[in-house]
């Protein structure tokens, strides 16, 4: 265990703080695999890699009026002192999960990369303990962050009744909601609105990634999914507007919901938003991408990372691909992801593909996916989710 021999604000400092604070709002980081660093490198180098990681937090709060305090080990704490606001928090929250990839520094002439995990809580009493338990979620689900909530309080709960009457309440009262986001053309005018499911409870609202992962294993997975769908559909039409919707490849590879989808959605103005997963057999989401275009449902692939993946599609099967975000954050300074994406654009242009660039986080990136002619364009710097009026 190493102590605070780099002399970082403390936890004292910080329990000083918090008392002054009118709205606390924090975010408690661990690095993931310290215990290993200092195994390799030893006590010296842990150190090095939290002077480091300090030196990297310190800028970050600097740059969003934020302040950084020394927990215990390898946990540090940013604090900011603002009334909850969805935007504010959604943003900030981006901003953070930017800042923290690719983490490394530079010991004894050798890189040393990690990883973070982040607890979140928006909540005014017990601020800290409700963030030491979201970033428990975080690493039993191995997230980069969770946010505090009472749902995933009683999700890590192994009472079966509990789970499973919390579950059903939040879906039936329609505790599980539809933000949007917006997906542009080139003149800038609306393609679609990308749903995005968010947990609401009380005062906070957060990507239901725990819930959804329990919902299918507690089998409530398919009830909370045509909830959503036909919420969906409703308000695609009584909008006049375009919704598109997620999915993964191993939703499909279920025939009773393939029928489900069919019957919903045929003719309707509905996207499908759909991530191939690897341990998907490719041939059974061909067959399922073939019963639904059957029904003129329009097929999106997600989170497209690697050109071969197009070469498994016929001329018309898919409508548009939305290339990986990660691809896009690093066009600018990684010439591999300019001559992947340039690749995926190729294969796209010849089988009569559209393109949607994603995660869109600066000015030069986007000027930079305009002159590679994607068709349409999505990400924080265009237009934050919110829900429709």
């Amino acid at each position: 265990m190493i102590e605070n021999v780099n002399h970082f604000p403390s936890r004292d400092m910080f329990e000083a703080r918090i008392l002054t604070c009118k709205s606390p709002k924090l975010f408690l980081i661990d690095i993931k695999q310290f215990q290993s660093i200092v195994l390799s490198y030893g006590d010296e180098g842990g150190c090095h890699v939290l002077s480091s990681f300090f030196t990297t937090l310190s800028s970050f709060a600097a740059a969003h009026e934020m302040e950084v305090f020394h927990l215990c080990d390898d946990t540090f704490i940013l604090l900011i002192d603002i009334p909850f606001e969805l935007t504010k928090m959604e943003n900030l929250i981006g901003a953070l999960s930017s800042a923290m990839e690719n983490l490394s520094t530079t010991y004894a002439h050798q890189t040393i990369t990690y990883t973070v995990h982040i607890g979140i809580s928006f909540d005014h009493f017990d601020a800290l303990e409700k963030a030491q338990k979201a970033l428990l979620v975080a690493k039993a689900e191995n997230q980069l962050f969770v946010t505090y909530s009472e749902f995933a309080n009683i999700l890590m709960n192994e009472n079966e009744e509990a789970i499973e009457t919390m579950m059903k309440t939040a879906i039936e009262e329609g505790q599980i909601v539809l933000h949007f986001q917006s997906i542009l053309n080139k003149e800038n005018q609306p393609f679609c609105y990308e749903a995005l499911l968010r947990l609401a409870y009380h005062q906070t609202l957060q990507s239901p990634k725990l819930f959804l992962k329990i919902a299918k294993k507690r089998h409530f997975y398919d009830l909370l999914l045509h909830s959503i769908t036909k919420k969906a559909v409703e308000l695609a039409s009584s909008k006049n507007i375009v919704i598109a919707l997620n999915l993964s490849s191993e939703d499909l590879i279920d025939t009773e919901r393939i029928a489900f989808f069919e019957k919903e959605l045929k003719n309707k103005p509905i996207i499908l938003e759909i991530e191939y997963q690897p341990k998907t057999p490719i041939s059974l989401f061909k067959d399922a991408v073939a019963k639904l275009k059957e029904s003129h449902i329009f097929i999106a692939l997600d989170n497209v990372q690697e050109s071969e993946l197009l070469h498994h599609f016929d001329q018309g099967m898919i409508n548009s691909v939305k290339v990986h975000g990660n691809l896009i954050r690093n066009l600018c300074i990684d010439e591999h992801a300019l001559l992947t994406c340039k690749k995926i654009l190729e294969i796209c242009q010849t089988k009569k593909i559209k393109t949607v660039a994603t995660h869109i986080n600066s000015n030069a990136t986007l000027e930079t996916v305009h002159a590679l002619e994607f068709d349409f364009f999505q990400g924080y710097i265009i237009d934050q989710p919110h829900a429709l009026d």
